[in-house]
Formats: structure tokens, sequence, C-alpha cells
């Protein structure tokens, strides 16, 4: 697989205070789920391509085969044991994509490049 879909979704920590509601306070989840629904985004990463996701979001692997398995490196020592790092979605920050090894590495980079 070349490239791979991603959803990037708000936070919902983050939407909940964007929409005025306090963390005590007493409100409708739904609502926030709704918006989260309302505000992702779906971009393609290809092979080798880095990319970020904005402070406040989680992007979501949106592979095809649901038996594929991801991998949230930082090294390359992580490599020999990458079972051990199986992510079903990235936290924000600076990735590139790496295909051969349907591992995300975790970068870093000038927001120049970012999709937001």
């Amino acid at each position: 697989m070349d490239t791979i879909l991603l959803a990037l979704t708000p936070e919902f920590e983050m939407l909940r205070d964007e929409l005025g509601y306090d963390e005590y306070e007493d409100f409708d989840a739904y609502d926030i789920m709704f918006q989260q629904g309302y505000d992702r985004q779906l971009i393609e990463v290809a092979d080798g391509e880095t990319f970020e996701v904005p402070e406040g979001y989680r992007a979501t692997l949106e592979g095809d085969d649901p038996d594929n398995e991801f991998y949230l490196l930082e090294d390359e020592a992580d490599l020999l044991e990458k079972e051990n790092f199986i992510a079903d979605s990235l936290p924000s920050g600076n990735y590139r994509y790496d295909a051969a090894e349907d591992a995300f590495w975790k970068t870093d980079m000038d927001s120049d490049d970012s999709f937001l």
C-alpha cells in the first residue's frame, strides 16, 4: 500500500472548550461528538511523505484491510520490536509514512508542510 487515508478529528476536550462548555458543566456529549464528525477531514498520505497532525487533533488510520497493523516508531531501535508499537491512531505531532514497514515515524519538521 503506497498511500494511506487518515481521518483528522478534533479531540473531544478541544471541541468542548470551543463550544463554551466547562469540564464540570452539564452538557450533551452527543453535540460534541456530532461536531467531531462534522469537523473531520480526510487526507491521503503517500509513502515517504511527511505530514502534521495539528495540536488538538487525532489522526485515525483508515485502512482497507482491518487485519493490517500499523506502527508508531520514534527511532531505528523501535523497528526491531515494532510489534510493541502498534497504533490505530496518531496523536498531534509530525510524522513520516513508511509503507514498506507499515510504520509512521515521529519526526521534527517545519509547519510549512502541514495539511491544515
